[in-house]
């Protein structure tokens, strides 16, 4: 009898993590982020589960359990954002058009006619990207169902995050171009610009967001903070072996390079020859899908052909049109490129790339120094990290040059010790006790074996920003503490006036006794 009820919850626990009807909201993404959910999402409908996955970069490989619901929001923000115009900008400048940017975006993307069906269907768990994405997590909501965040990176610190801690002592934001060892300098900047982001999210992003799911939803919604604590895991697009180490809640699973394959498409024959009759080695050229080498200004562009055409090496350029200006002999441009697998080619010496995280991971994996050149975002900080670990050098794309280009490709090439940081950290990377992708499918299916999981959630998400970081308690002690030392300023101060004041008194009075006396 103990043999069958044992056998019925086992198969109620199976039966609740297979064939799950999942609806994954990934709108508002970047190209390269839709790399990064399509790995997962994939493999889940591989495993038998039912996928709807909204998405701005449909694949069109549909299935009967894998529907893709196509948005172009992307398209419009490439329209109006210019990653060249932007490198120009400070922070606040950049970090300002993004947010004016994406403010508007989600709620474009719940307007879409595609959207509303999904109001009449029924899911058992929702994923929603971490990318400016909080107007969607009313779908968790209206079905009850687990909500699972997934960030193309780590945290942007608007919330989605289940309170993860994040001291920003060792911690840099996600926007800021700093490691995890910071000066004190910018520790400050970084505390100060880490609090007005999480500011700009609480006071600004987050009251738009619910503006927006209030017209679609309806007007009895929770808050977007209410609904925030309902998240049942996140999923960063990091790992320990790559990214600056931090504190991390049971709810936070790293699964960083789980787009990476095992094993590469093969090459078209024209790259396969090319790169194979590389005797100097090939040099890969890439800006990835958001910065696009044909819109590049005429003086970036000569200075980087004009720093290929004197190299020894073969450089394979990702190019957008059919043609380039002026290219060299010893370039070969390609609208659509197999990166992972260039990559992977014994005779690649060098990746040219924006600093992007998905394309640094897949550097690191394959043992390939680097030389950035950042634009916005996260851009910056993946290439500050990577040269401070020794494999690459970076450019800032402001006062690019030919000689600069030549400079920084001939340290990389010449000096040995950037290939050995390299391969070095493709063996720390590769180290791992399970596979990335193994490891976001176990959790993913561990929230809906268990109802959600709310036992991986800490008491934090209950609490207030104040009382997570202890501002109540710190300034408690600091009241407790002035309280006592006002106190004892003010006891020393009366025990003083009242020694002075005593023996003034017997001084008045023996002086009126010795005028008493001499009167005599």
């Amino acid at each position: 009898m103990r043999l069958c009820s044992l056998a019925l919850i086992l198969c109620a626990g199976l039966s609740a993590a297979h064939g799950a009807r999942i609806l994954c909201l990934f709108g508002v993404s970047g190209k390269s982020h839709n790399n990064f959910f399509s790995a997962l999402t994939r493999e889940l409908a591989n495993r038998g589960h039912d996928l709807t996955v909204l998405t701005s970069y449909p694949t069109n490989k549909t299935s009967a359990n894998y529907k893709e619901i196509a948005v172009d929001v992307m398209d419009k923000v490439g329209a109006v954002f210019s990653p060249f115009t932007h490198t120009e900008e400070n922070f606040f400048s950049q970090f300002g058009s993004i947010i004016k940017i994406f403010v508007q975006t989600c709620p474009y993307v719940l307007q879409t006619p595609q959207v509303k069906p999904l109001l009449n269907e029924k899911f058992d768990l929702v994923f929603i990207s971490m990318f400016f994405n909080q107007c969607f997590l009313p779908f968790g909501y209206l079905n009850g169902a687990p909500v699972i965040t997934i960030s193309p990176g780590g945290s942007f610190g608007m919330g989605m995050d289940m309170e993860n801690p994040e001291p920003t002592s060792y911690v840099p934001s996600i926007f800021l171009p700093f490691t995890s060892k910071m000066t004190f300098t910018e520790r400050v900047a970084n505390t100060v610009i880490t609090q007005l982001i999480s500011a700009l999210g609480t006071y600004y992003l987050k009251p738009h967001m619910h503006q927006a799911a209030k017209e679609f939803f309806g007007p009895n919604i929770p808050t977007i903070e209410e609904m925030e604590k309902n998240i049942s895991l996140v999923i960063y697009n990091n790992h320990f072996s790559l990214n600056s180490p931090r504190p991390l809640n049971p709810g936070i699973i790293e699964a960083g390079g789980m787009h990476i394959k095992e094993k590469n498409e093969k090459l078209s024959k024209d790259l396969q020859d090319f790169m194979d009759g590389a005797k100097d080695g090939v040099i890969y050229f890439s800006m990835g899908s958001v910065v696009q080498g044909s819109q590049m200004p005429k003086d970036k562009l000569n200075a980087l052909l004009g720093a290929f055409s004197d190299l020894p090496q073969r450089v394979i350029f990702k190019w957008e049109t059919d043609e380039m200006p002026g290219r060299p002999k010893n370039v070969k441009i390609g609208k659509w490129l197999p990166q992972q697998a260039i990559l992977a080619h014994p005779n690649i010496r060098l990746f040219i790339t924006h600093g992007g995280l998905l394309s640094t991971q897949e550097a690191a994996y394959h043992g390939v120094p680097l030389v950035g050149i950042p634009f916005f975002g996260d851009q910056q900080l993946n290439v500050a990290k990577s040269a401070r670990m020794g494999f690459a050098v970076g450019l800032d794309f402001n006062t690019l040059s030919k000689q600069s280009v030549l400079q920084a490709i001939k340290t990389v090439v010449n000096n040995p010790s950037f290939l050995k940081n390299a391969q070095d950290l493709k063996r720390r990377v590769r180290d791992q006790p399970d596979k990335p992708l193994d490891r976001a499918l176990f959790w993913t299916e561990y929230v809906l074996r268990h109802n959600g999981a709310p036992h991986l959630r800490t008491a934090a998400t209950d609490m207030r920003w104040w009382q997570v970081h202890l501002i109540d308690v710190y300034g408690a002690i600091f009241t407790f503490i002035f309280a006592v030392l006002l106190f004892d300023y003010y006891l020393i101060k009366w025990c003083c006036c009242r020694s002075k004041n005593k023996p003034g008194k017997a001084g008045t009075s023996k002086s009126a006794h010795k005028g008493k006396k001499k009167a005599e």
